[in-house]
């Protein structure tokens, strides 16, 4: 029987914070993110950590889970594999947690099938109000050598604007950013919660069931649909990145910034990656590092402004 506060549809602890205040129905596209928006509403005035005392471990499921359900502002654990957690003076101060939330599709994405299964997605990560200010950096380091040890390659991440991240610990960490995500239609629970459509296909293959009749499960339980927007994409080499970038499908793009109008990052950086392209289409010493494909795409682009 599963504790109190369990879902039975999904199997997850469900945060008891009111999403009224925070999350994905607070103010879109937000410039001050809702991560730190959460943060600041848990700050009791406790004195912050020292980061002197310090050591990472891989930490269980239900441990790394109430911390996430308390500190980060989406409410659940996703498709959570394995979790490291920073101790600070003995006392968890923050997590990362791991999986394959965003398939083995955006997995390939970056250097082929070939390398799908060198990579891993960092689904969740939050630090506590009170831990040192680069906590989370630090953190992300040392999963970086933890995560060389498990033989993986490379770490994907995501931050979305319209949440008001513009990927902050990622830049800090000297992750590469490679463009954006395609919208996507999410599942959105009773609770408000946003999640994963491909939890279709996995409840119904363990209720033995079509994947229409449990969407319709789903919708007759109170689950709706909204589209989502695009999100920023970030990849972190945590080995062997010169044999990675020999198999290279993705460009790697100059870091944006945080502005007044998140709502119009993607639109504005569209546009200057669109006007980049056709400029150095029409640059001949620079043509040689556009591949066909994408060389056929620009000329496109440049006959439609004609």
């Amino acid at each position: 029987m599963k504790p109190k506060g369990w879902s039975k549809r999904t199997g997850y602890k469900m945060s008891d914070r009111d999403t009224r205040q925070i999350g994905y129905q607070g103010v879109q596209y937000d410039p001050h993110c809702f991560q730190s928006q959460l943060k600041k509403l848990k700050d009791d005035g406790r004195e912050k950590k020292t980061l002197q005392n310090v050591k990472v471990i891989q930490i269980p499921f239900d441990i790394a889970q109430e911390f996430i359900l308390q500190y980060e502002w989406l409410g659940t654990m996703g498709t959570t594999k394995f979790s490291y957690g920073l101790y600070d003076d003995g006392e968890l101060v923050a997590v990362a947690c791991f999986g394959t939330t965003a398939g083995t599709g955006a997995l390939s994405e970056p250097f082929g099938a070939e390398y799908k299964d060198k990579g891993i997605v960092l689904v969740r990560g939050a630090s506590a109000p009170f831990a040192h200010q680069h906590s989370s950096s630090y953190l992300i380091g040392q999963c970086r050598k933890l995560l060389k040890k498990r033989g993986i390659w490379f770490a994907i991440a995501y931050s979305d604007p319209s949440a008001g991240e513009i990927g902050t610990i990622y830049q800090a960490t000297n992750w590469k950013f490679y463009g954006w995500t395609s919208p996507v239609t999410y599942l959105v629970r009773p609770d408000g919660k946003r999640v994963d459509p491909k939890i279709i296909h996995k409840y119904a293959k363990k209720n033995g069931i079509s994947s229409a009749d449990q969407k319709q499960r789903f919708v007759d339980e109170g689950y709706t649909f909204e589209k989502g927007n695009s999100k920023m994409k970030y990849l972190l080499f945590t080995d062997q990145e010169k044999t990675l970038m020999k198999s290279k499908r993705v460009e790697f793009y100059p870091y944006l910034k945080r502005t007044d109008r998140m709502d119009l990052l993607h639109e504005e950086w569209h546009k200057e990656h669109k006007k980049s392209s056709i400029n150095t289409l029409d640059n001949p010493k620079d043509e040689g590092i556009i591949d066909e494909q994408e060389r056929r795409a620009i000329r496109r682009t440049k006959e439609s402004h004609i």
